[in-house]
C-alpha cells in the first residue's frame, strides 16, 4: 500500500532510472539520481535532529534543489511548511506565527531575513539549500502514515493573517490520483510547470518537468523569448500555469509545439480565451477551476467557452463539475453556516459554491476561526465553502459570478462583479476592469491596455451603458501569487 507520494517517486526511479525527472536551465536530473539524493538528504536531516512530525519552514526558489528538499522532508514524515517565492519578512513572520517550526531551510539570500525577523531568528535548526551535507551514519526512518501532515501552504491572506492549508499524505495522494485522471498525462510528456505543486504531481506520474527560466517572485515579468527557447529545446508538449503566464507568451508571439495547456488560479474571460486559442497553434487549452482547498472543481476548454452561446450577464462559464466532487449552492452569507440543508438553493439561483470530495481540504492548521467559517460538517462529511459566487444550470453547467464578499446591493438588486468585468474586457482598449461600491457610490475601475491608442474620453463614451457614479483609470493591483486576479482589497484602499 502506498502511504507517501515519495514512495511513488522511488517506484518510478526503479521503473525508468535514466529518464529525466526535472530540467531547470542548464541543470538536469534523472529519476534514479533524484531518488538517491532524496534518500541522502533525508538521512542527513535525521542525523541533525529532524524527525517525523517536525515542522520545517522552506524558503527555497523553484529549482531542482527544492524538490530534493521537499521529497526528503516528506520521506522522513516531517511537515514541509512552504512559503511562496514572493514572501517577505512579514510573510515569513506570519507563517511562523501560525505554524511554529523546528527548522528553517532557505537559499543563501533567505538568511538575510533572519536579521530582519525575530520569528525567523528564533528557529534554531537551520539548513542552507545547495549546501545539504551527507551523514555517514545510516539513520532509521519512521515511515509516514496517510494521516501524517505532509505539507502546509498559505492562502494569500489579503484581508489579514493567511490561512494555513494542511495537506496530509492521504490528501496529496488523492489529489494526485484525481489530477492524473483528469489531466490524463502520457508517460512521454515533457511538461513546462510554472506552479510548484504540479512538479510533485509530475514526479508521481513519471513524466519530465521543465521549470521555466523565470523569476517566481515576479510571475508577470517573464521573458517570453527564454520560455519559447525552453519549449523548443526541451521538446515540451504540455504545460500547467496561471493565465497571465500564457497571456504574456501569447502577446509576444505565436506559440508552437505545445499539445495541451492547463491553466487556472484566476478567471479566464472570453477575451483571454480568444487570445490563447489564436496564439497557441494546434494546442488544446483547458481552463481548470479550483482553489488552494479544492483542485480541480470543474474545467472547460477555450473552444467550449467560446462556442457557448450565452450572455455576459450569465456569468463566467467554467464547464461541468468533475465526477469526483459534490457541489451545493447555498444562500450567500457573511456568517458561519449553522443549518446547511436549509441554505441550499435551486438550479439557476446564485449563491456560494460549496464542495465536498476526497481531494477537498478538510482542515486548516491552527486557524480555528477560518475552520469554523469555511468548513461545514454535514452527514459525516466536511464541505468547503469556496467563497465564490455562482450557480448550476439545468444541464449541470457551472457559472461563476465573482467572490461572495465582493457582491453589493444597488437599486434593490444584488450585484456580482464577474458579469461586469467580462463586459468591460470586451471593450476595445480595456485591459481589465471591475466595479465597486464605495459608501453609496458605484465606481468603475479601469486599466487601459498597454500602448493603447484609445484615449480615456473614447472609453468613457463606451462606458455610458454602465450605471455608475464615477470612473477611475489606474493600474489595477493583482494577486502576488499569479499576478492574474484582481486584488480587490488593495484596489479599494487605492480608491478610498
Amino acid at each position: 500500500m502506498i502511504n507517501n507520494i515519495v514512495e511513488i517517486l522511488f517506484e518510478n526511479a526503479q521503473k525508468f532510472p535514466n529518464k529525466l525527472a526535472i530540467i531547470h536551465k542548464n541543470e538536469k536530473i534523472t529519476y534514479s539520481k533524484l531518488a538517491k539524493d532524496v534518500k541522502e538528504y533525508a538521512n542527513y536531516f535525521l542525523s541533525k535532529g529532524l524527525k517525523k512530525g517536525d515542522n520545517v519552514l522552506i524558503f527555497v526558489p523553484m529549482t531542482i534543489e527544492l524538490y530534493k528538499i521537499l521529497s526528503a522532508i516528506f520521506y522522513i514524515g516531517a511537515t514541509a511548511v512552504f512559503v511562496d517565492a514572493w514572501a517577505d519578512k512579514n510573510r515569513l513572520t506570519q507563517a511562523l506565527t501560525i505554524v511554529p517550526c523546528k527548522a528553517f531551510i532557505g537559499c543563501p539570500k533567505a538568511f538575510i531575513l533572519k536579521l530582519l525577523s525575530k520569528k525567523v531568528r528564533e528557529v534554531k535548526l537551520n539548513f542552507v539549500s545547495n549546501h545539504i551535507g551527507k551523514s555517514h551514519k545510516q539513520m532509521e526512518i519512521e515511515p509516514a502514515t496517510p494521516e501524517t501532515t505532509a505539507l502546509i501552504t498559505f492562502t494569500t491572506g489579503s484581508t489579514g493573517l493567511p490561512k494555513a492549508a494542511k495537506r496530509t499524505h492521504e490528501f496529496l495522494l488523492e489529489q494526485h490520483y484525481i489530477l492524473k485522471k483528469h489531466l490524463n498525462p502520457d508517460i512521454n510528456d515533457v511538461d513546462l510547470a510554472s506552479l510548484p505543486i504540479f512538479v510533485l504531481h509530475n514526479l508521481a506520474c513519471g513524466t519530465t518537468s521543465v521549470i521555466p527560466d523565470f523569476n517566481p517572485q515576479k510571475p508577470a515579468d517573464i521573458n517570453p523569448k527564454k520560455i519559447l527557447k525552453d519549449i523548443e529545446q526541451n521538446k515540451i508538449n504540455t504545460s500547467v500555469g496561471s493565465p497571465r503566464f500564457y497571456e504574456k507568451l501569447a502577446e509576444y508571439s505565436e506559440v508552437r509545439g505545445l499539445e495541451r495547456i492547463f491553466t487556472g488560479g484566476a478567471p479566464v474571460f472570453p477575451k483571454s480565451a480568444k487570445l490563447l486559442q489564436k496564439k497557441f497553434t494546434g494546442c488544446n487549452v483547458e481552463i481548470v477551476y479550483g482553489s488552494t482547498e479544492a483542485e480541480p472543481i470543474a474545467s472547460i476548454s477555450t473552444k467550449e467557452l467560446l462556442d457557448f452561446n450565452g450572455d455576459v450577464k450569465d456569468g463566467l462559464f467554467v464547464g461541468k463539475p468533475i465526477d469526483d466532487i459534490n457541489i451545493k449552492i447555498i444562500k450567500p452569507t457573511d456568517d458561519i453556516v449553522e443549518n446547511f440543508e436549509e441554505m441550499w438553493l435551486d438550479v439557476g439561483q446564485v449563491g456560494e459554491i460549496c464542495v465536498e470530495g476526497k481531494h477537498v481540504l478538510k482542515e486548516y492548521y491552527n486557524s480555528e476561526q477560518a475552520q469554523k467559517f469555511a468548513k461545514i460538517h454535514y452527514n459525516n462529511q466536511i464541505w468547503h465553502r469556496t467563497g465564490d459566487a455562482g450557480y448550476l444550470d439545468k444541464d449541470n453547467n457551472l457559472f461563476l459570478m465573482g467572490r461572495v464578499k465582493n457582491r453589493f446591493e444597488h437599486n434593490g438588486k444584488e450585484i456580482y462583479v464577474f458579469p461586469i468585468e467580462n463586459a468591460l474586457t470586451e471593450i476595445n482598449g480595456i485591459e481589465i476592469g471591475t466595479v465597486l461600491k464605495i459608501k453609496d457610490e458605484i465606481v468603475l475601475a479601469i486599466e487601459l491596455e498597454p500602448l493603447s491608442k484609445i484615449n480615456s474620453t473614447e472609453i468613457i463614451d463606451k462606458l455610458s451603458v454602465f450605471d455608475c457614479d464615477r470612473t477611475v483609470f489606474l493600474k489595477i493591483p493583482r494577486d502576488p501569487r499569479h499576478n492574474s486576479k484582481i486584488d480587490y482589497d488593495k484596489l479599494l484602499k487605492l480608491l478610498l
